[in-house]
């Protein structure tokens, strides 16, 4: 019998949505996680044998509880996700980035570095015995965008955009090129540091999800010289609702 699992990563700007049958995700939702109340009938009206959850988000949390008539998964540092926890207080440890470390092991590449792009960008570190060793946390580039605006009298506010330029001929470019290239640079010495000190100098697997992971991941491997080689080795946008997935496999 083919078992229906729900999948839900809720993060503080938006949700995704997906059922997974027979070990395929189907079509992803994603939405506003503000309006998680309106669209959650909508979305999970089939029949399901479970649903798997990552949420950083508290509020959200208790609407999907009060609101899912099937058994829920919550994950956390105690749900089996075929990663072990090496890290002195494992429940402070968001939920999501459980999920990608699961992903990241279920892959068979490690040792392993997440950069998960989303409203923080952060960085995982799993071994290559597939244990969680803790990881990096920095603004996201959507947070900085909004910081520059409301923490000056001037500046707009600027959504995140493909650049052709490392100068712009204009405050929104310049904004833009600015955040692009931060992130950039704060990837190429995440992994190197990492590296050096984690890895003996050897480059982990580097997996980026999360919304601005493409552009990051393209910009990463351009303009940087034929020594310059791109750290970020794969993106999968769908990475945490594979590492649900193999939770929910590994639990139901």
């Amino acid at each position: 019998m083919k078992r229906k699992i729900l999948l839900i990563d809720v993060s503080n700007s938006f949700t995704k949505i997906a059922v997974a049958s027979d070990g395929k995700i189907g079509r992803v939702t994603k939405i506003a996680t503000s309006e998680l109340k309106q669209e959650l009938f909508r979305v999970t009206k089939p029949k399901l044998d479970l649903a798997v959850i990552s949420s950083v988000v508290p509020g959200a949390s208790r609407i999907l509880a009060e609101s899912l008539t099937c058994r829920p998964l919550w994950v956390d540092h105690r749900v089996p996700g075929g990663v072990h926890v090496s890290y002195p207080n494992p429940r402070t440890i968001g939920a999501d980035r459980l999920a990608n470390a699961a992903a990241a092991a279920q892959l068979r590449k490690l040792p392993a570095i997440v950069v998960d792009f989303g409203t923080a960008v952060t960085f995982d570190v799993i071994d290559a015995k597939g244990s969680y060793l803790g990881g990096i946390i920095a603004p996201g580039l959507p947070i900085a965008a909004k910081a520059l605006h409301e923490g000056t009298a001037l500046l707009p506010h600027t959504r995140i955009r493909k650049i052709t330029s490392s100068v712009g001929k204009s405050t929104t470019e310049a904004i833009q090129i600015g955040l692009l290239l931060g992130a950039v640079g704060l990837v190429r010495e995440a992994v190197a540091r990492i590296s050096r000190e984690i890895f003996k100098g050897k480059k982990p697997f580097v997996i980026a999800t999360g919304g601005d992971a493409e552009l990051v991941a393209r910009l990463s491997g351009q303009n940087g010289g034929s020594n310059v080689i791109n750290p970020i080795d794969l993106v999968d946008p769908l990475l945490t609702l594979r590492g649900l997935l193999v939770i929910a496999e590994k639990n139901i």
